[in-house]
């Protein structure tokens, strides 16, 4: 995520501000996750929106309004997920942890007790966890617990239970490994961490691999095409339009965190506007 101020033609309609977070996807393209937006006294205005001030004498109301919806899940889905499905952060995975039961003729309740016992010992320590006890074949269920996302499996059959041992495998990678189960209570929880730190570190090297200081015109298309180009800008609404027409790409946001940076716009050569360079990208 990127936070910053949008340009004046990106403000929310009557916002006297509009600050935003803006997410890379795996295609290049940016989603505005959330926003906020400072009203002013716009709103309260139109709307009739009083208090009675200190002084004693009514007053509008600074209003402001906040939005962060269901496009963040939209987010999480393309931002981390692969061809193999979601891959969801253990933080918000409603499930961390499915547990898979191999069983095999009569050993099926010995089996499914242990992973029983299992699955109450992992909650114990704060894991959300799933048995998957239904009647469908291991492959399938490996399946799909990969296309749900779940960040780590476990597999238990009876040679894992007479070994004292459980197969966990990831969902990032391919790797499995065998795992004791007197370890999982206290092994679980480090992994998942690591997990979604995995998931935090692939994201923000991507969005950095894909983002790119342009200081010319070839450049800056060039950028847009796959990713997020930091261009100055001189914040006319015609340079942006014009932008936009060319390459589809539109200002982002002002990054709060932007360094100073002056010089002429990337599109019409005038002075830049803002303190910092603009991120610019496609969008959804």
């Amino acid at each position: 995520m990127v936070a910053g101020e949008k340009t004046p033609s990106e403000r929310f309609a009557g916002a006297v501000d509009t600050h935003t977070i803006e997410a890379m996807m795996r295609d290049g393209k940016a989603l505005q996750a959330g926003t906020s937006h400072y009203l002013g006294t716009n709103f309260a205005r139109a709307f009739g929106i009083r208090y009675t001030g200190s002084d004693g004498h009514d007053t509008f109301c600074h209003t402001t309004s906040w939005g962060m919806s269901t496009r963040m899940l939209g987010a999480i889905i393309m931002a981390h997920g692969d061809d193999r499905g979601l891959v969801l952060p253990p933080k918000l995975a409603p499930v961390q942890v499915v547990v898979v039961p191999i069983t095999r003729g009569d050993t099926a309740p010995e089996v499914l007790a242990a992973a029983g016992e299992l699955a109450t010992t992992l909650r114990g320590s704060g894991i959300r966890v799933r048995i998957d006890d239904r009647d469908h074949s291991p492959g399938w269920k490996f399946n799909e617990w990969e296309m749900r996302g779940v960040p780590i499996r476990l597999e238990l059959g009876p040679r894992d239970l007479a070994a004292g041992t459980a197969v966990l495998a990831p969902r990032l990678g391919d790797g499995k490994h065998t795992i004791e189960l007197a370890q999982l209570p206290t092994a679980l929880p480090a992994l998942l961490d690591d997990f979604h730190h995995q998931l935090l570190t692939r994201a923000t090297r991507f969005r950095d691999e894909h983002t790119h200081r342009c200081d010319d015109w070839p450049s800056f298309e060039h950028a847009v095409a796959t990713g997020w180009a930091l261009a100055r800008h001189c914040g006319q609404p015609a340079c942006e339009a014009e932008i936009k027409d060319h390459t589809a790409a539109t200002p982002r946001c002002i990054p709060m965190d932007g360094e100073p940076d002056a010089g002429p716009c990337v599109r019409c050569g005038s002075p830049s506007a803002y303190r910092t360079r603009v991120i610019f990208a496609r969008a959804y």
